[in-house]
């Protein structure tokens, strides 16, 4: 028996001593979870990200008002055609901190408040925000600057997983503030063994422009101005300045050297006089954004400073605010989850880049694809829900191309009534299919929307189905060719004599309503307890209110019994919910008032 037990003994030990440490070993490396492990022995990088709200691609060194940034420049790689994916400031930060487009996220982008559910949403979707991930992974993180779509204090934005956030939106003078708090963070890092990750967000230039006197004396150009740009570059001078000590204090505290320094903007500014009134959005943008996808409001600089070096280099092929988050991961040695959409720049830094990347941005109203100089740009209800922006009608949706080479301002681009007119244009051929590839692009680029499917098993020579909805278009999808049908936007019917099964599919534009439908055979409508719906194939009747699961079946198509006379499911996931009614708090109209958001 003393053997038995002490070879009972001995195994158990070799099991533990050999399988235990799998069981509590936290997984590294995975698509979800970038590792947690460095992959040599020397400390990581540290990260310094600096937003320049507003400043437009075409400033720095270009206007006499940058003497910092000129320096930066001739010591780091200079990106000269970075493009924001998204034109304001909510859907670029978050576009900046997931890696994901703007819509690839539950937070809307065509209004300013964020709803409960979206906040939530957010939360329980985006597990790596880049703040969170770098804290998860023994980095401190620190946001000091003005950003209020960086907390969900104000019902404005969302909380991405800083350690410290030091947000002076609700401050007047903010520049100088933001400079003081983020040396006093400096000294704070300087004591810390941990790398840093610092995302340091300059208000200026946004609008109200209200340079400090001085500041417009420094302009240097030729160009004639008016009083707006005038101030605007003023404002560009005063950040500058203030850059100048933060980069003396890095350099002082020895944190230069080991510091991954990205400089870039979160979107551009209007200022050509053509594009004043948005053609998208019929809002007045001058001196303004968000409005459009022209290249003045996403053309943006993108600097960076890699680690341990100060080369000089510039690139001049397309890049985008998409790619920096991977960027920031690739040269801190994490793995790159599969999920996130940019790539990163690494690869065209050292020159072992093959392919070109390509550009699709979402704002207001707008969706746009690109490649090279060349755009298409479609206005669009694709993302909008019932608000202050929309008030649920479906209008045209026509689209302009443009070729930056051949029309440096996109003044004068080619308005596409919608695609089908193509073909009646007498467009160059060569021209015409390539419109046509940039439009499939951009639907093959946006999130689906759901699809309806409705399973029909007519009684008779004589079956008449109603589709309505309250807010949106219908469109159909797919549907037999022997069907009498009848198109009103938010009302379809359809009449058939057909007395074999058929099915119909169908789409609500965009997906801010459900669905009703009734279906009669000889004039003898169909009740709830005979319509099945959803995978599992429960009687409608059987629910009455917040519905919407019921009528789920996933990617799945349901078994549909063959007795059912109508069977109607949904694929593709539930509707995002969004409340209308909700108003800004006082201190939300304020922080906005103040950054010039609302007048």
């Amino acid at each position: 028996m003393k053997l038995k037990s002490a070879f009972i003994n001995f195994i158990l030990f070799v099991f533990l001593f050999c399988f235990f440490p799998f069981f509590f070993c936290k997984k590294i490396g995975s698509d979800t979870e970038p590792e947690s492990i460095p992959s040599t022995t020397k400390k990581r990088p540290n990260v310094l990200w600096i937003v320049i709200d507003s400043l437009r691609g075409d400033i720095i060194g270009h206007y006499g008002v940058t003497p910092n940034l000129d320096l930066f420049q001739n010591n780091a790689i200079n990106f000269q055609y970075h493009l924001v994916n998204a034109a304001w400031t909510r859907p670029s930060t978050l576009v900046f901190f997931t890696g994901k487009y703007a819509s690839a996220n539950p937070v809307n982008f065509w209004d300013y408040p964020t709803t409960k559910s979206e906040v939530e949403a957010f939360y329980r979707t985006e597990k790596h925000p880049l703040p969170k991930l770098l804290k998860d992974n023994s980095f401190v993180t620190y946001m000091v600057g003005n950003n209020p779509f960086l907390t969900d204090k104000f019902g404005l934005g969302v909380d991405v997983g800083f350690d410290q956030l030091y947000d002076f939106s609700n401050y007047n003078e903010d520049t100088k503030k933001i400079t003081k708090k983020t040396i006093e963070v400096l000294d704070e890092i300087v004591s810390e063994e941990k790398p840093f990750f610092l995302f340091l967000n300059y208000n200026d230039p946004h609008k109200p422009y209200t340079p400090p006197e001085g500041f417009t004396g420094r302009i240097q150009t030729k160009e004639i101005l008016d009083e707006k740009k005038r101030n605007y570059l003023g404002e560009v001078a005063f950040v500058d300045e203030e850059l100048g000590k933060v980069f003396e204090e890095l350099k002082n505290k020895n944190l230069w050297d080991n510091t991954l320094i990205l400089i870039t903007a979160d979107h551009g500014e209007v200022m050509n006089a053509a594009h004043a009134i948005s053609p998208f959005t019929g809002t007045n943008t001058y001196y303004g954004h968000g409005q459009d996808l022209f290249l003045e409001n996403i053309h943006v600089p993108l600097l960076i400073k890699l680690p341990g070096t100060t080369t000089k280099q510039s690139i001049s092929s397309m890049t985008r605010s998409i790619d920096l988050f991977p960027t920031v991961l690739d040269y801190c040695e994490f793995s790159i989850p599969k999920s996130i959409q940019g790539k990163s720049l690494k690869p065209l830094i050292e020159n072992l880049e093959t392919t070109k990347r390509t550009y699709y941005g979402e704002t207001r109203f707008t969706q746009g694809y690109g490649e090279g100089s060349e755009f298409l740009l479609q206005r669009s209800y694709r993302f909008h829900e019932v608000g202050k922006f929309w008030q649920g009608s479906v209008g045209s949706e026509f689209y302009l191309y443009s070729d930056a080479k051949k029309d440096p301002n996109q003044e004068n681009s080619l308005r596409i009534p919608n695609i089908s007119a193509l073909k009646d244009m007498k467009l160059n051929p060569t021209l015409e299919k390539k419109i046509l590839r940039f439009w499939k692009h951009i639907r093959s680029m946006e999130p689906k929307l759901p699809l309806y499917h409705l399973s029909v098993q007519p009684e008779s020579k004589d079956t008449e189905i109603q589709i309505r909805v309250t807010q949106g278009t219908i469109r159909l999808e797919t549907l037999p060719e022997d069907l009498d049908l009848e198109e009103k936007g938010k009302l379809v019917r359809i009449h058939t004599k057909r007395t074999k099964p058929f099915e119909i599919s169908f789409e609500v534009y965009p997906d801010v309503s459900f669905p009703e439908f009734n279906v009669w055979f000889s004039k003898k409508q169909i009740p709830k307890s005979d319509i099945f719906t959803g995978y599992f194939g429960v009687s409608m009747a059987s629910c009455q209110s917040n519905c919407d699961l019921l009528y789920e079946s996933g990617s799945q198509r349901p078994i549909i019994h063959p007795n059912a006379k109508v069977y109607f499911w949904k694929e593709g996931g539930q509707k995002k919910s969004y409340s209308s009614k909700q108003e800004l708090g006082t201190d939300a109209l304020e922080i906005l008032k103040k950054q010039g958001y609302v007048q």
